[in-house]
């Protein structure tokens, strides 16, 4: 699974600007590079890609050069209700191997970054994490912050001793825990390792979650197999057709030419985003909007160049647009 390319909803993000906030950044700095604007944050029906959950990270990073622990401190933030149904159909499921089934299976429902993948073999269970893709910078941030997680899912699952790993490998060179978890207080710690890996007891595999519920289970799963096969035609082929956009936003593609990019005839791809819910005009205003949104919070550019760079002919044009997208003029949007 691509976890930069898969959606999921803004609140995680969300999380980190507050965390960004309480630094000494403003929400501008946190959002730089996204798309993402400071309204969009307050839209719990808004979704982000796993790429932009990164830039933020990558803001706070950059931002933050002296602060320790940013990613334990963001781990931290995360509460079971955080992750919603998927949070819910691992703890109810039957026993903890059924339960990393599951949480492994509808990852693409959580916030996660890491590429999770489970192996056991006789008298050894490890949860493997790739972080191969994430730039080196990073990698501290994004591990602190799973292992956290992690810990948040176990102990909600089991407790504090019944799913203390037996051994935690992590590539980084520190793991700056102001007060070490209960969970770790036992467990063998190797940093520097070759690579990130959670070692469990396998004894512990088969043991029943005392959350059990055959019934909650069964629901859990099938609202997660629904809003995942829901993901995936969100994600589709419009997801293909906004990567275009973007990249061509200055001088966007009649639906004619756009069609052609894809070696399609207007008519199959018209019919291609009408089978996903979705429009070429629709996706091209989408697109505008964020990007200007974008440049007038974040760049601090004019409303004219602004204008010039979507490919407005006319500033009025783009004034009117703009006002038409967000209920405002771009002046009164900077300054609300």
């Amino acid at each position: 699974m691509d976890t930069l390319a898969t959606t999921r909803s803004i609140s995680s993000i969300d999380l980190m600007v507050r965390l960004g906030r309480e630094k000494g950044l403003s929400v501008a700095q946190c959002l730089q590079g996204t798309g993402i604007s400071a309204h969009q944050l307050e839209d719990p029906e808004c979704r982000v890609t796993g790429a932009q959950e990164l830039q933020v990270i990558d803001n706070l990073v950059t931002l933050l050069p002296e602060a320790s622990g940013l990613g334990i401190e963001a781990g931290t933030r995360y509460q079971l209700t955080t992750f919603g149904i998927w949070a819910f159909a691992i703890i109810s499921s039957p026993t903890v191997r059924a339960a990393i089934e599951v949480g492994l299976r509808f990852t693409q429902l959580s916030f996660v970054l890491v590429r999770f993948a489970f192996r056991e073999t006789p008298g050894r269970a490890e949860i493997l994490m790739d972080v191969s893709h994430i730039p080196p910078r990073l990698r501290q941030f994004v591990l602190e912050r799973h292992l956290v997680i992690f810990l948040l899912l176990s102990r909600e699952m089991m407790g504090d001793e019944l799913m203390a790993p037996k051994e935690i490998h992590l590539t980084l060179d520190h793991l700056p825990f102001k007060v070490m978890p209960a969970a770790l207080t036992n467990c063998r710690l190797v940093l520097g390792s070759e690579d990130n890996r959670i070692v469990l007891d396998p004894s512990q595999l088969s043991r029943a979650i005392p959350k059990a519920n055959p019934a909650t289970a069964e629901f859990c799963v099938r609202q997660c197999e629904a809003l995942l096969d829901r993901q995936r035609r969100q994600t589709g082929f419009p997801s293909e057709v906004r990567s275009m956009l973007i990249g061509r936003v200055a001088d966007m593609p009649s639906l004619n030419e756009a069609a052609s990019l894809f070696g399609m005839s207007p008519r199959t791809f018209r019919r291609r985003l009408e089978e996903q819910g979705s429009g070429y005009r629709a996706l091209m205003e989408e697109i505008r909007e964020g990007v200007a949104i974008e440049l007038l919070e974040t760049a601090g550019l004019s409303v004219e160049s602004v204008a010039e760079r979507l490919g407005y002919a006319e500033t009025a044009s783009f004034i009117h647009a703009f006002t038409r997208w967000t209920g405002m003029s771009p002046g009164k949007f900077r300054r609300r």
